[in-house]
């Protein structure tokens, strides 16, 4: 694959002033405090549990961990998260 049509595509987005999010579908995390987490652009869930919240988004998996953890919401696009947040740990 040349990597001539990603530079384009990159001056495309850049040129009209895409945010990276919603052109590559990248995974945007948004934290309040240490008691709520959104993530938006997620692919699916992996494990969950009350300590831990495994998600697999397009560029690898994020993992909640804490306690009293549920998920209080979700769509096809976005997952909020609440509980006491203790770590947030990006995997490959």
């Amino acid at each position: 694959m040349s990597s001539k049509p990603m530079r384009v595509k990159e001056h495309v987005i850049s040129a009209m002033e895409i945010p990276r999010d919603l052109a590559y579908r990248e995974a945007l995390i948004t934290v309040t405090g240490n008691t709520c987490l959104c993530i938006e652009n997620y692919k699916s869930i992996q494990e969950y549990t009350t300590s831990r919240i495994l998600v697999l988004t397009k560029n690898g998996r994020v993992q909640v961990s804490g306690s009293s953890l549920e998920i209080r919401s979700y769509t096809n696009d976005e997952m909020l998260i609440a509980g006491h947040i203790t770590e947030i740990v990006f995997l490959n």
